[in-house]
């Protein structure tokens, strides 16, 4: 099977090449650089140095970048998480690489990773001494899979913050199913309550906008 390697990319392509080595590439295999969207020199020259690697070493392994704003880190996270499962989708195995870039891109990579599920991928770290390889082996949310389709009708219908009762309506569900799945959403961190004048109010969560955001590509 095709492989996909994504990785944090910073200054040096050094955790690029310690992947490359460690998996080994194989043609028709691909590298993806997960890297911040404001450009600098650096980290453009350590594209340009993985192009020659793989030019000279693996012409049929392919580059690509995936830009991230990491400012924005909702946005961040749900950019690598279409990116994810876009790979998966391709049938492809995926390998994460957290070793290199800034601390904000790191995490927010990982969330995604955390947010897709355990055995989805792999994920690694090398340590700054370049002595140690860890495996980062928590338990993940794997949110998408708890989710019934239904679920995102609902979620989409919390952007306007609506009453559950006008919420039903634009999911299209009878209001006890509605109000069920919003005590179960809201459990799960993706939506929020607010009760006033005898009126209960539903929102979206920070994490409730990143799935809503990544639902199209799953």
């Amino acid at each position: 099977m095709r492989k996909t390697i994504m990785v944090t990319l910073g200054y040096t392509e050094w955790p690029v090449v310690s992947s490359l080595v460690k998996h080994g590439l194989e043609p028709g295999d691909r590298i993806v650089t997960i890297v911040p969207s404001k450009s600098d020199a650096r980290s453009s020259a350590a594209i340009q140095e993985i192009r020659n690697f793989l030019s000279k070493f693996s012409p049929g392994v392919s580059l690509e970048v995936l830009t991230v704003d990491v400012v924005k880190f909702e946005q961040a996270v749900a950019t690598v998480l279409k990116r994810l499962f876009k790979e998966k989708k391709e049938g492809r195995n995926v390998i994460v690489n957290l070793s290199g870039g800034m601390r904000i891109l790191i995490l927010e990579a990982y969330t995604a990773l955390v947010l897709w599920g355990a055995g989805a991928a792999v994920s690694e770290i090398v340590t700054e001494d370049k002595q140690e390889l860890v495996l980062p082996t928590l338990s993940t949310v794997g949110v998408f899979s708890l989710l019934k389709e239904s679920d995102f009708r609902v979620l989409e219908a919390a952007k306007n913050s609506e009453s559950v009762v006008a919420l039903a309506k634009t999911a299209r569900l009878p209001l006890a199913t509605a109000y069920r799945r919003v005590v179960a959403l809201e459990k799960m961190g993706l939506l929020s309550t607010v009760k006033r004048d005898r009126v209960r109010t539903v929102s979206l969560t920070a994490l409730g906008r990143v799935v809503l955001e990544v639902f199209p590509e799953k």
